[in-house]
């Protein structure tokens, strides 16, 4: 397996386990970057279905990384980093407003970083 597909599995399997782990304590892992509203009611919904999308695309980005033509791995890789960009630039939207957690500007690292690297592997994965 290629490098490329090892960090695609890797990637996968954080998520995976981050998008578990929201489903089943959303406050704990929520309020750190959300605030408040990630205590309430509303809030755990949505955290809970930020967690099962998250899951969702570990399991896939694991399944894909054994996927026979690279350019599937590929599309899915790149998918996965616009979720993660999309998540990083609305956490620092709403984080310039001073509305969020004391933990957002580890997220808004994380989730940039996040895209930074899927990016990376998708670009790698269409090359092999």
């Amino acid at each position: 397996m290629s490098a490329a597909r090892l960090a695609m599995k890797g990637i996968g399997i954080g998520r995976l386990a981050l998008g578990v782990g929201i489903v089943a304590a959303p406050v704990p892992l929520g309020e750190p970057w959300i605030g408040e509203p990630g205590t309430t009611d509303g809030g755990k919904v949505a955290l809970r279905a930020l967690g099962v999308r998250d899951a969702l695309l570990g399991f896939m980005a694991i399944h894909v990384a054994s996927a026979d033509d690279p350019l599937v791995a590929a599309r899915w890789s790149a998918a996965i980093a616009v979720c993660d960009l999309v998540d990083g630039l609305a956490t620092a939207g709403a984080r310039s407003g001073g509305r969020l957690g004391p933990k957002a500007d580890q997220i808004i690292a994380l989730a940039l970083g996040s895209a930074i690297a899927g990016a990376a592997v998708a670009a790698k994965l269409r090359s092999e």
